[in-house]
């Protein structure tokens, strides 16, 4: 009910941009400026006053919204361009309270919190000189929140304070303040993920703001760390254009980022040949997060491939054995036919979120390759081991043995040559029962799909 009636104040009482810039240079003509704003030139100064809560509006393009507006969009099929060329009318600022008004009350940032316990303004909003608010307009949807429960409680909200940027600031520069002042914490909410990246991109691209002045406002140290957030970016949109059909709907990835970032990590190494299969396995991953949950701990492509060829490695064991593919090689450097990849690509793309019994073969098949490596790299360390014996047994003479040590000694090197021996099949034939495993070819949903997918009986 409160944020219905702050709405339809919203609606019943909108200011044209020309009254509120009128108004503005009226109440700011004489005033002093006081306040201190981060400016791509250095800090200046702005005068500091008090409007009634209904003049600000909210600004369409808060890197905090980004991802929510999209949604929006999504969701009602309203179209992005046309919210933000009626950005000041009383439906879009409605809009944009509804959206503000939870972030207010997130618990990250309880600004709403705060304000409802102190019944005081303690920091001014930042305005233009037009009156769109650059910095606070969580703060300000909370005063006119609480404002429109209770009017006589929280009149101390119907005039709220603002610092008025001159009138002469460019839309880089609003960029750049918004970005400079989010960078405060304090009571501050942070981006989302998706929002920052989506802000990053806007004014690189949009705004074509110079990249040194990007770093410097969102104070990224390495100029690659830019660069990788926006390809972190591009996957994620990816995923939701080509994996989920979807573009846009951002919400359905806010808890993804560690695997988005760990993805575009891990794909850049792969050889090109396998890149397209393994962007589409650790898409079919992402989108079954929740069904394979903690199996994707330490698996590829999260994290580093071990061994180091288990990229194009698995891919073949796993076309062999759990797809059961002839022509697929299980062992040496014979790369696997584009054909066989284009299948294996398609095969997972169609691997929905809960059929996801092939994703956890293909892990399995890289926990038995990663077994396979440390076993394999046992004779290697038992011989480092042993060279290193030998070279301490030169740092020794006869007459420093005691006679029991004579006889350990001679009963350990008996030992070790009768071991010896055997693995340089220099000793008596020993018969050792072998165990063999038989896979029982199951037709599965998944090996059903493979087959008829890629044309196979």
């Amino acid at each position: 009910m409160t944020e219905a009636r702050t709405e339809s104040a919203i609606m019943t009482e909108p200011m044209t941009a020309k009254a509120r810039s009128k108004q503005l240079s009226r109440v700011t003509k004489d005033v002093k400026p006081d306040a201190f704003v981060p400016m791509p030139d250095g800090m200046r100064r702005v005068p500091v006053v008090k409007v009634p809560a209904s003049l600000p509006v909210y600004r369409f393009d808060n890197g905090r919204l980004i991802a929510e507006l999209h949604e929006h969009a999504h969701q009602s099929g309203d179209d992005l361009d046309t919210l933000r060329e009626t950005s000041d009318s009383a439906g879009t600022q409605a809009l944009l309270h509804r959206l503000l008004m939870t972030h207010a009350a997130d618990e990250r940032g309880p600004i709403q919190q705060e304000l409802r316990r102190l019944r005081q303004q303690t920091e001014p909003l930042l305005i233009t000189a037009e009156g769109m608010v650059v910095n606070g307009n969580r703060r300000l949807a909370a005063m006119r929140g609480l404002l429109a429960e209770d009017p006589q409680h929280f009149a101390c909200y119907s005039e709220v304070l603002v610092a008025v940027l001159p009138p002469d600031c460019s839309a880089a520069d609003i960029d750049y303040i918004e970005a400079a002042l989010q960078m405060v914490p304090e009571t501050k909410l942070r981006y989302g993920w998706v929002n920052r990246r989506l802000k990053l991109r806007r004014q690189l691209e949009t705004l074509k703001l110079p990249r040194d002045w990007v770093l410097s406002a969102y104070q990224i140290s390495e100029p690659e760390q830019l660069e990788r957030e926006l390809a972190e970016l591009t996957l994620a949109e990816a995923f939701l254009s080509e994996r989920q059909g979807e573009p846009g709907h951002y919400a359905a990835i806010a808890d993804a980022e560690p695997l988005f970032v760990a993805l575009n990590e891990q794909l850049p190494p792969v050889p090109p040949r396998l890149r397209p299969v393994w962007q589409s396995i650790g898409f079919a991953m992402i989108a079954a997060r929740a069904t394979l949950g903690s199996a994707l701990g330490g698996v590829f492509p999260f994290e580093q491939p071990a061994p180091k060829h288990l990229p194009s490695l698995a891919l073949r064991r796993f076309a062999q054995e759990k797809l059961h593919v002839d022509d697929a090689p299980l062992d040496g450097e014979t790369p696997a036919s584009a054909a066989l990849l284009e299948d294996l690509r398609s095969f997972f793309d169609g691997c929905s979120e809960e059929d996801d019994g092939a994703l956890r073969d293909l892990i399995e098949v890289m926990r038995i390759l990663r077994e396979e490596q440390r076993e394999a790299e046992k004779p290697a360390v038992m011989l480092q081991r042993m060279r290193r014996t030998r070279q301490q047994m030169d740092r020794l003479s006869p007459e420093r043995l005691t006679q029991e040590q004579r006889n350990a000694l001679r009963s350990e090197v008996a030992a070790i040559q009768a071991q010896a021996n055997y693995l340089l099949g220099e000793a008596a034939e020993h018969r050792f029962e072998q165990r063999k495993t038989t896979m029982v070819k199951a037709m599965s949903r998944y090996m059903k799909r493979w087959r008829d997918s890629s044309g196979r009986s």
